[in-house]
């Protein structure tokens, strides 16, 4: 099932999880990327413009264009 979805509305190419706080980037590489295991790339940059902000980035797929979803972080 999870194969057919990818197929039709693509699937999380990348995770890029913009944070300024070190302790906060040990704590991200310690859970948030096991989570996801090695097929998704999970990478951890200083902040831009500020904010904390986290990239989820998409594949395109037969009913969706290929995008990237952003959530702030608070």
């Amino acid at each position: 099932m999870n194969r057919m979805k990818a197929l039709l509305f693509g699937s999380v190419e990348k995770i890029v999880i913009h944070c300024a706080p070190a302790r906060v980037e040990d704590t991200l590489k310690t859970h948030v990327a096991p989570a996801f295991g090695p097929s998704i790339l999970v990478s951890i940059r200083p902040p831009l413009l500020g904010v904390d902000h986290m990239q989820i980035h998409y594949s395109a797929g037969w009913l969706r264009c290929a995008h990237a979803d952003v959530m702030v972080l608070a």
